[in-house]
């Protein structure tokens, strides 16, 4: 049996296992971090943000790909 580790609600996800707040953590943890160095060597706040959307969509989409993973489908999807 798969644990699950968050539950589907339309388009969010919400962690509802230690597991899937773990990695919800990671994820803004990560972002942060990114933003952090990005912003360190930026000029702009458009060359910061410009910069930053390519870190923050790769950590969004692994984000997500591991909660639909470890999600309960529902039951128009099965």
């Amino acid at each position: 049996m798969q644990a699950i580790w968050f539950k589907r609600l339309g388009w969010l996800y919400l962690p509802v296992h230690v597991m899937g707040l773990l990695i919800s953590l990671l994820a803004v943890a990560m972002n942060i971090v990114f933003f952090v160095a990005i912003d360190s060597q930026s000029h702009s706040i458009s060359d910061t943000l410009l910069n930053f959307f390519v870190y923050f969509t790769c950590v969004g989409f692994w984000w997500k790909w591991i909660a639909d993973k470890t999600s309960k489908k529902a039951i128009y999807e099965e």
